[in-house]
């Protein structure tokens, strides 16, 4: 854990003020002036004054502020059937009633298309442990500051474009590490119709990629719709590689903010018949999945989960390649759901 050196007036000054000029006042280019906003964004998520962004502290209050400033910046409006970006919702836990937002904000494509596609990652992390020596900090740099910061470097890539064949919308889910809670309340409270939700791409653990695998991301769940091979054309064209899920005996599929809209309706007792019993499931949900970078490194949720952890320049340029995937697809484009032995799948 990192001293906090300038207050947090002080840091979002400077998050506002450097994001078009650096220390010296000299003109950057746009991939530069792109990789230090990012920077300054994973620093301020993963700054020991927001005690490890856990939902319903006080401290979440200032990432709130920072994201309405973030979207706001970008141009993303709310979508047409809210005013404001907030999602607010509430749960209990452990006797208390705890508070949560989802921020959500959209892109309108400019096009004859009235259909849109999710970019995510969770905002919250899992706070602090009193009861640790040292550091009691989870700060939550590559968990899941980096999916947010990637999902931002996408929207203002995406903002830039004149047209695009896809609305995007631009999610924040709060309460992920307290069981998906947020990515939840959207899927059974949207403010979309379900059904015009092509696909989504939810982001976990982008900012730390390891030796030996360059220019690469891996997707959960690659082998149940075609988006996966959707994405690796424009992976190769630009030099990148995405692979099929290495922890597939994981079930990450099922564990992240894709799952509440992918697998809509799927119960204890329909996932106890495909893992257990091997038998197929029906189930309805919305083509979306999760990428990451992860490989089994040890500071996931761990106090060394810190921002000097991750690798800006990769995070940077693996969402400048989704961002042009995303652009470069045909209006017409359907996500389908593939035949395979554990779900039988259906559209809402």
């Amino acid at each position: 854990m990192k001293s906090v050196l300038v207050s947090s007036l002080a840091l979002l000054l400077s998050l506002t003020i450097s994001e078009t000029v650096n220390a010296n006042n000299v003109p950057q280019s746009a991939e530069q002036a792109r990789v230090e906003r990012a920077q300054q964004w994973i620093n301020f998520l993963a700054s020991d004054e927001l005690q490890g962004r856990k939902t319903g502290t006080p401290e979440m209050d200032k990432v709130h502020a920072w994201l309405e400033q973030r979207f706001t910046a970008i141009g993303l409006k709310p979508l047409p059937a809210a005013d404001t970006y907030r999602q607010e919702f509430s749960f209990e836990r452990k006797g208390k009633s705890i508070q949560a937002v989802n921020y959500i904000g959209y892109l309108d494509c400019q096009c004859d298309n009235d259909k849109y596609i999710m970019i995510g990652a969770h905002y919250d992390h899992v706070g602090q442990n009193p009861a640790l020596e040292g550091d009691i900090t989870f700060n939550g740099a590559d968990d899941d500051a980096s999916g947010v910061v990637a999902s931002l470097v996408i929207a203002e890539l995406l903002a830039q474009k004149e047209s695009l064949p896809f609305n995007i919308i631009i999610a924040a889910w709060d309460a992920e590490e307290m069981g998906l809670l947020g990515s939840k309340h959207f899927a059974d409270s949207p403010l979309v119709p379900l059904s015009d939700i092509e696909t989504g791409i939810m982001f976990e653990l982008v900012g730390v990629p390891v030796d030996g695998y360059p220019n690469n991301a891996w997707m959960t769940g690659n082998q149940y719709s075609n988006l996966f091979d959707l994405l690796q054309d424009d992976f190769e064209k630009a030099g990148w590689s995405l692979d099929a899920d290495p922890f597939a005996q994981m079930g990450l599929f099922m564990r992240s903010d894709n799952a509440p809209f992918a697998l809509m309706d799927l119960t204890q007792q329909k996932a106890e018949q495909v893992f257990k019993h091997g038998q197929q499931a029906d189930v309805t949900g919305i083509p979306m999945h999760a990428i990451s970078v992860w490989r089994g490194q040890d500071h996931y949720h761990q106090v060394h989960d810190e921002a000097e952890l991750i690798d800006v320049p990769n995070l940077v340029a693996l969402s400048e390649v989704i961002a042009e995937a995303i652009a470069n697809l045909p209006v017409d484009t359907k996500v389908v759901w593939k035949e395979n032995p554990h779900f039988k799948f259906s559209r809402p």
